[in-house]
């Protein structure tokens, strides 16, 4: 009779043992990220140089590697002084390569005076499209002068295989026309 409450004591704790706290939820559709371990990827990336041009050197409004597509581009065709616009910053993954949706994708927005932004931070419930071939936003600029305005965008994303994962932090910058 003693054995019984030693079985049941001892079951309980295997199964509770065998529980992952804070594990994920698993994802209703797209990327099975059960069948690997993005973590020790991101891991390695943080610590590995990197050969690519980072957010410190001369930037265009896009770049292109082997993995993504990351461009701002005007979101309409013209500005005007006074009047709301929007420009978008869109990532794509290339190849065999996916945004990872568990990273924290953030893009920093900076404008040259003559230019206000409606936002200075845009996170992942700020996108206009959030999946794992595409990200996309658009942010909100107001002109107030005449002339050509450099906006910045400094986006840091992770992209993944089903092998591994880099960690990115890239800018991209455009130039806004206003009449």
């Amino acid at each position: 009779m003693r054995i019984l409450p030693i079985l049941l004591t001892l079951s309980f704790w295997t199964l509770l043992a065998g529980c992952e706290r804070g594990a994920p939820a698993p994802e209703a559709a797209g990327h099975d990220h059960s069948k690997h371990d993005h973590s020790k990827h991101l891991q390695a990336a943080a610590e590995a140089p990197a050969d690519v041009k980072k957010a410190d050197e001369p930037v265009g409004p896009s770049i292109e590697t082997g993995s993504f597509l990351l461009a701002v581009t005007p979101a309409q065709p013209g500005y005007r002084i006074g009047k709301s616009g929007e420009v978008e910053i869109a990532l794509e993954g290339r190849g065999e390569w996916h945004v990872n949706q568990e990273y924290p994708i953030r893009v920093d927005l900076k404008a040259e005076p003559g230019v206000a932004l409606a936002k200075s931070e845009l996170v992942k419930d700020d996108a206009k499209e959030f999946g794992e071939d595409k990200v996309r936003f658009l942010a909100a600029v107001e002109p107030s002068a005449a002339g050509d305005h450099e906006v910045t965008c400094d986006v840091s994303f992770a992209m993944c295989t089903e092998e591994n994962c880099i960690l990115e932090k890239r800018t991209v910058a455009m130039q806004l026309k206003v009449e």
